[in-house]
């Protein structure tokens, strides 16, 4: 009798992972994925059931998986800021696409 090796887990949890589970992730990579860069405002009028701090803290989850970027636009102190998708950010959007059109078919 042969000992059986133990079975791996074929997608391994990352922190991507738990970042797109979260409501608001998805939207948020889909609607740059399609508008390209957005300020905060519009990204939040494009969702506007979410909170200020909930899409905030989406924002930076995302931007912590290296999927959003953010640049400050020129100006003072405070400039207004873009958020757009990373080259990984803008592969992910790729493979999710399909799946965000298949739930918009209901």
């Amino acid at each position: 009798m042969t000992a059986e090796a133990p079975l791996e887990c074929p997608c391994p949890p990352t922190g991507a992972l738990d970042v797109l589970g979260k409501k608001w992730a998805l939207c948020v990579v889909t609607l740059l994925g399609r508008h390209g860069p957005l300020r905060f405002g519009p990204i939040q009028r494009s969702l506007p059931r979410v909170s200020p701090a909930t899409l905030t803290a989406t924002l930076r989850a995302l931007e912590k998986e290296r999927c959003v970027g953010r640049e400050a636009l020129p100006g003072p102190r405070g400039a207004p800021v873009t958020y757009h998708l990373t080259p990984r950010g803008e592969e992910l959007y790729r493979t999710l696409e399909p799946f965000a059109s298949w739930l918009r078919r209901g």
